[in-house]
């Protein structure tokens, strides 16, 4: 897909593995959050494929974050 890492400041579209790169999460923690509901991290369902938009990853970070 791309040929340099993604990063949070990128506004792409992207799999699982790279989301969870980017969240320093394991991808199975995603797939789990997914199913259950549990944490409601935005996603886009592209027949089986799941993908998530940079952005949403960013504003639900800042959502979460504590200070």
């Amino acid at each position: 897909m791309l040929n340099k890492p993604v990063t949070l400041h990128d506004d792409v579209i992207i799999n699982t593995e790279q989301a969870a790169l980017l969240l320093c999460t394991p991808k199975n923690t995603l797939v789990k959050w997914r199913s259950t509901g549990e944490n409601a991290i935005p996603y886009i369902k592209i027949g089986r494929n799941v993908r998530y938009r940079v952005s949403d990853l960013r504003a639900w970070l800042e959502a979460h974050s504590r200070v």
